[in-house]
């Protein structure tokens, strides 16, 4: 059987951006994805919590999470790393080459 070229398949930053932060959403320790930056930042700056740079047929993703108090930030964020990269890889096969992880902020549960 032979090989044909039958198009090329563009994956958007946009559906990218969605697998890594439900693979981000399932990782115990998360609270959510961004901190509250408030309406005129976000609004003006159209801060994205979960970004993706491509380059090629590689890309980096920078996502900005919150932990829940209690939980180690160190082993929480690699956790992170290895879900959006396992996850990116395999369901969009794209190259992930780097992921990086900002904590903006700890919850603390109100009483």
């Amino acid at each position: 059987m032979s090989k044909e070229n039958t198009g090329a398949v563009r994956i958007s930053e946009e559906v990218i951006t969605s697998i890594a932060a439900n693979a981000i959403n399932e990782i115990k320790g998360v609270e959510k994805i961004r901190s509250d930056y408030g309406f005129i930042r976000s609004f003006f700056m159209k801060t994205n919590p979960v970004s993706v740079k491509a380059d090629g047929d590689v890309v980096e993703i920078t996502a900005d999470v919150v932990l829940k108090h209690g939980a180690s930030a160190v082993m929480t964020c690699e956790k992170i790393q290895n879900a959006v990269k396992s996850e990116v890889q395999s369901a969009a096969g794209i190259t992930v080459s780097r992921v990086n992880v900002n904590v903006s902020g700890i919850s603390f549960e109100k009483k």
